[in-house]
């Protein structure tokens, strides 16, 4: 008996020990607290992708209103805006001059090579933002998701680690979560047969705020 309780533990001390060494997976997200059509507490799980970035809502309803202004509509959900002082445009990888525009995306304000990139960063707002706040994320480049087998949605990202896995939907995510290290290493190989499409990481320090 004392001999099957002692395997018994090295057991389930080596599957603790095993879950401990995966890389963590995160979400990245960049949300308003509060919803600005109804000023309740946003969620996580309810958002409208705009021009402007992602807007957080607390409810399905509040969605066509961000839809039909989303100018005011980020105004009101973002008052106070970060600014970022990033030496490297995260569209193109190209270093920023003095005189680089700048724009504005969900809450975050930053430099970009060129106004017509602007459009770029918006449609990759979640890369753009997680590349920007991040200096230690990096883009694996997948298009197709290595859970499903279906093309990636561009705004759904995931952080295993410190690389950025693109997902086919938000069920991914957990089955990513339990084997991280052979999805990653699939979104890698899926990637090798493709061009990647993200910018390389900034080669000069870190964004930070003003």
């Amino acid at each position: 008996m004392l001999r099957l309780l002692l395997l018994s533990a090295i057991a389930v001390t080596g599957a603790t020990a095993a879950q401990a060494s995966r890389p963590n997976v995160v979400v990245p997200a960049f949300p308003n607290a509060v919803c600005p059509v109804m000023g309740k507490p946003a969620s996580l799980k309810l958002f409208v992708d705009t021009p402007r970035g992602r807007i957080y809502v607390c409810c399905v309803s509040c969605n066509k209103k961000i839809r039909a202004d989303p100018e005011s509509m980020h105004k009101s959900a973002y008052p106070e805006i970060k600014k970022l002082d990033n030496g490297v445009c995260p569209v193109s990888g190209k270093k920023l001059q003095p005189d680089s525009p700048r724009m504005v995306l969900q809450g975050f304000e930053f430099g970009i090579f060129e106004p017509s990139l602007a459009k770029a960063a918006a449609d990759d707002s979640q890369w753009i933002l997680t590349h920007l706040t991040n200096p230690k994320a990096t883009a694996i480049g997948n298009e197709t998701c290595p859970v499903s087998g279906k093309p990636a949605e561009k705004l759904l990202i995931a952080l295993v680690g410190d690389e950025v896995v693109r997902l086919s939907s938000m069920q991914c995510v957990d089955e990513l979560k339990t084997d991280p290290e052979r999805y990653l290493q699939k979104a890698k190989e899926i990637a090798k047969q493709q061009k990647p499409k993200e910018p390389a990481s900034p080669s000069s320090s870190p964004a930070k705020e003003k």
